[in-house]
C-alpha cells in the first residue's frame, strides 16, 4: 500500500477518524507468531484479556520480515521494539487503548511513516515521538494528559497532523499552546480539535505553514478576522 497522504486521501477505514476500523487484509488472533501466513502485511497484536490466559509467543520469528507493512497494538515495550526495528517495510504503527505510564522511544522505527496514537490514558508526555525522522503522518486522538506539544516540533518531515482530545469539540484538557506547529513547514494537512490554555487562540504559528492545503479548526480559532488572515496568508489552502 502507498501510505502517502493517509489522512488527506481518506485511506483510513473511517476517514478522518483514523483510529477506528480494521485495515484491509489485517490479520489478528494468532498468538504463536511463527504461524503467521508468510504473506501477512497488516498485523493486529491486540492484548488478550487476562482471563483468557493467552499470550503472544515467538516474536523472534518476525525478525527481518520484509512483508509486514502495518502493526496495530495496545501495549509496546523495548522487547517488541527490538523486533519491530528490524522490519524494513514497516510503514504504519497504531498504539491504542494503552494503559502504560510510559511509552518507549520510538526512534528506532526508522521506516515508519504513519503513526496513530489513540486512547492513551496514563502517559504524561509525547517525548517518545521526537526521533521519528521519517514520519509523514501523525494522528493523535484522546491522549488524556496531552499538554505540551513541543516534541512535535522535531518532526519536520511531517506532512499531515491531526490533534484531537477525543472529547466533544471545545472540551478536554487545554494544551499549553500551538506555537511548536510553526516548525512544521512541510505540513499540507492539519486538523486541530484542541482547547488552548487561557483561551489563547493565536494563529500566528499557522500563518507560517505555507504548504497547507487542508485545514480543520474549531470555530474559536477563526474569530476576530483569523479566518480571513489564514485565507490571505496561505495561498494553497483549499479547505478551512
Amino acid at each position: 500500500m502507498n501510505w502517502n497522504k493517509y489522512l488527506s486521501d481518506n485511506k483510513a477505514p473511517y476517514g478522518a477518524l483514523a483510529h477506528l476500523g480494521v485495515l484491509n487484509g489485517e490479520i489478528g488472533g494468532i498468538y504463536d507468531l511463527s504461524q503467521l501466513p508468510k504473506d501477512a502485511r497488516n498485523l493486529s497484536l491486540s492484548t488478550p484479556l487476562k482471563k483468557s490466559k493467552l499470550k503472544y509467543t515467538n516474536f523472534s520469528s518476525l525478525i527481518g520480515n520484509d512483508k509486514i507493512e502495518a502493526i496495530s497494538l495496545n501495549d509496546i515495550d523495548e522487547a517488541r521494539l527490538s523486533v519491530f526495528s528490524t522490519l524494513p517495510n514497516l510503514k504504519y504503527l497504531q498504539i491504542s487503548n494503552n494503559q502504560q505510564t510510559e511509552i518507549p522511544d520510538l526512534s528506532c522505527l526508522k521506516p515508519v511513516e504513519v503513526l496513530i496514537l489513540a486512547s492513551i490514558k496514563k502517559v504524561e508526555n509525547i517525548d517518545f515521538v521526537i526521533g521519528m525522522k521519517n514520519l509523514k503522518t501523525l494522528y493523535i486522538y484522546g491522549i488524556t494528559n496531552l499538554y505540551d506539544i513541543t516534541p512535535i516540533a522535531n518532526l519536520t518531515t511531517l506532512e499531515e497532523l491531526s490533534l484531537n482530545h477525543g472529547k466533544m469539540s471545545g472540551t478536554g484538557k487545554a494544551i499549553k499552546g500551538i506555537e511548536p506547529l510553526a516548525e512544521l513547514t512541510n505540513l499540507h494537512y492539519l486538523r486541530l480539535s484542541l482547547v488552548v490554555e487561557n483561551k489563547n487562540y493565536n494563529i500566528t504559528p499557522l500563518v507560517k505553514l505555507k504548504k497547507l492545503q487542508e485545514l480543520h479548526l474549531l470555530p474559536r480559532y477563526l474569530d476576530k478576522g483569523h479566518k480571513e488572515l489564514l485565507q490571505k496568508e496561505l495561498p494553497l489552502l483549499k479547505e478551512i
